[in-house]
């Protein structure tokens, strides 16, 4: 199958991705292909707090993560290096407190409410690029785009097959 653009990773990076580049280019959002290896609700062992920058980056593409369950912390701090720093933002939260799994569920909802395609349950065995554009090879056949974003992190399939050293 042919996409125009093929996203390796169905977390907030990945979808946010896609939901950019469906509201900046609305023709592609169904030439848009999401590979998620889970299924959401995938459960996460990394917690969820968003910061304002966040919420402002989901707010210009029109979504209200106040749909998802949530606790706001009015301040927070971040220790490193035996220094620490205070974070308090007046007449607002500091951070949202939210579970990645209820997150990224609702994230994935609004991405295939907007047109783009999730495959839930996909491997990725092997990417490969070529003059035309990459061949993703997975559980479920293989899938042809102009552009692949790898979005599953740094230890992910993307970066083992196009830098395997």
């Amino acid at each position: 199958m042919e996409y125009d653009v093929i996203i390796v990773g169905g977390g907030p990076s990945g979808l946010s991705t896609a939901l950019h580049l469906a509201k900046e280019f609305p023709l592609l959002a169904p030439r848009i292909l999401i590979l998620e290896k889970a299924r959401y609700p995938r459960p996460k062992l990394c917690a969820g707090g968003l910061v304002i920058d966040a919420e402002v980056i989901l707010q210009r593409l029109g979504l209200d993560v106040t749909e998802v369950p949530h606790v706001d912390a009015d301040r927070i701090r971040f220790d490193f290096e035996a220094k620490g720093l205070n974070i308090r933002v007046p007449r607002r939260h500091a951070l949202r407190i939210i579970r990645r799994d209820e997150f990224d569920n609702w994230l994935a909802k609004k991405a295939k409410s907007r047109g783009i395609e999730i495959r839930e349950g996909s491997t990725v065995r092997n990417i490969i690029p070529d003059e035309s554009g990459v061949t993703i090879e997975t559980d479920q056949g293989d899938f042809r785009a102009r552009v692949v974003v790898g979005a599953d992190g740094s230890n992910g399939v993307t970066r083992r097959c196009l830098f395997p050293n």
